[in-house]
């Protein structure tokens, strides 16, 4: 059983990825929003799961958090950053205001877990895990060109997971990217109802994408990134 810090947990995405951890036996220690509505929420796994309401854009919030949860649950084995949001815009559409907001959403949020938690986990000598979600847009400008704010804000995920390989490698900290295309959540079908779901990603899918990386063969890879694109 690992112990695992989750953020993102009751999107579409992340209520899958916990539900699929939890069956697995793991600890999951999950945030969530102070707006989040608890029937998002999964319920059960009383002796597995521990919520805590968190803004994971303030910085000095998230450290106290860590330091918590280290000091209630122990030893976190791996962290699973879930947390994000999208916006369209153009070059020509996108203003400074988008782009501080996408980059607090995307890649702040994520910064503000990895940062203590890889001091931390410098600190032991079993290492840790990190697992990002990125995006197909930073991979692909031709994806990325009608989400500006977005794609910029994703590709700094990419750069972060390589800072933290190079200076992981030594303390056996791996950080490994997933990127993505459209996941099948019941958000996106709202937002784009005539689409061919089947050609996007399966939550499930990138549950055991995430769970290959972290407990599989996929444990012994360096430095990945992994495009879980389907046929979209």
């Amino acid at each position: 059983m690992a112990t695992l810090f989750i953020t993102g947990t009751s999107g579409g995405l992340g209520h899958v990825v916990t539900q699929a951890l939890l069956n697995e036996g793991h600890l999951v220690i999950a945030t969530r929003q102070y707006s989040d509505n608890p029937q998002n929420l999964i319920h059960g796994f009383s002796d597995l799961l521990f919520t805590y309401e968190t803004d994971l854009a303030d910085e000095a919030q998230v450290q106290k958090l860590i330091q918590r949860v280290i000091h209630k649950h122990g030893p976190i084995d791996a962290a699973v950053l879930l947390a994000g949001g999208y916006a369209g815009g153009s070059l020509t559409e996108t203003d400074g205001a988008l782009i501080d907001s996408m980059m607090t959403v995307n890649f702040k949020t994520a910064y503000h877990v990895i940062q203590p938690l890889f001091t931390y986990m410098s600190s032991r000598s079993n290492g840790g895990r990190f697992v990002l979600i990125g995006a197909r847009q930073p991979l692909n400008a031709q994806f990325g060109r009608q989400a500006v704010a977005y794609t910029l804000a994703k590709s700094l995920l990419f750069d972060l997971s390589d800072l933290i390989n190079a200076s992981g490698k030594e303390h056996d900290i791996v950080s490994t990217v997933i990127a993505p295309s459209v996941i099948d959540t019941p958000a996106n079908r709202r937002a784009m109802p005539d689409a061919d779901f089947t050609a996007w990603v399966d939550p499930q899918t990138l549950a055991d994408t995430i769970a290959f990386v972290l407990f599989g063969a996929g444990r012994a890879l360096r430095e990945p990134i992994l495009k879980v694109y389907n046929r979209a």
